[in-house]
């Protein structure tokens, strides 16, 4: 019900909104002179929407916010006849009770809510020297029980939500302390560790950075020897063809004087 009169509001303050707006922007573009606003019909019909938007949103604020799903009893039996009911009091008396049974356990505040799958139960406790899933185990499957048997009744979830706490378990300090103690000693452990593995992979990475260079140094020797041997070898190259040359030149001139020497004789 909650839910459809949420949908209800909303729209019409949805339909309201989208007149006042399409008056306004009709207004903007000159489709409406400003000039009829002065009319007390206008003005009035103007206010009357406003007032309702205003209305209708309180009233959408208030469904959305105010918990409406709070049954006020729940219904064992219906017939044709007629149905049995029990009031909420009825039954938060009866959850107290039972949580008196339980020992440590204290019940503070008990409602009841409807939802999709029927009507939740939601109690809150306070609970003192008692471990708190025991308690809370112990208390849903004792109320689920008394439920049934004294109503025929079951609900789709009981929900425990514990207000207050006196702890039951105490540390013991000693013990604490030697945990911490154990867990300072391994992070030093590590600390130290990491910093010998840090360490080691310095040196490595030197000893590689120095191998490097001492290859590059061995390569370049290596290329400056090739490049003097070439320049050597170009250079005897020019040698020989020099040699050569010259040869050709003698041998050149000595043909020609051979040849001047027989046309003289």
């Amino acid at each position: 019900m909650k839910k459809n009169l949420e949908k209800i509001f909303a729209s019409c303050s949805i339909v309201v909104a989208i007149i006042l707006i399409m008056v306004l922007v009709v207004t903007a573009f000159g489709g409406i002179d400003a000039s009829e606003f002065s009319s007390k019909l206008v003005r009035g019909l103007i206010i009357t929407l406003a007032i309702l938007y205003l209305a209708l949103s309180i009233i959408s604020l208030v469904l959305i916010f105010v918990n409406g799903d709070v049954v006020k009893e729940i219904t064992l039996r219906q017939e044709k006849g007629g149905n049995v009911r029990v009031s909420s009091g009825v039954i938060t008396k009866f959850v107290k009770n039972t949580c008196k049974q339980v020992e440590g356990v204290k019940c503070q505040k008990v409602a009841l809510v409807s939802d999709e799958y029927g009507v939740r139960l939601k109690t809150n406790v306070k609970v003192v020297d008692k471990d708190v899933l025991e308690a809370e185990t112990y208390l849903r499957t004792l109320l689920e029980d008394v439920f049934l048997g004294e109503f025929g009744f079951k609900f789709s979830s009981i929900e425990i939500k514990v207000m207050a706490l006196t702890p039951k378990y105490k540390a013991d300090q000693a013990e604490v302390q030697a945990k911490v103690e154990k867990k300072l000693a391994e992070m030093k452990a590590q600390d130290e560790r990491n910093a010998q593995n840090e360490q080691s992979e310095e040196t490595v990475e030197n000893a590689e950075t120095e191998q490097t260079e001492v290859q590059n140094e061995s390569k370049s020797a290596e290329s400056e020897e090739v490049k003097e041997e070439s320049q050597d070898e170009a250079l005897e190259c020019e040698v020989e063809k020099g040699e050569e040359n010259v040869e050709s030149i003698q041998s050149v001139e000595a043909q020609s004087e051979s040849d001047s020497d027989e046309k003289a004789e």
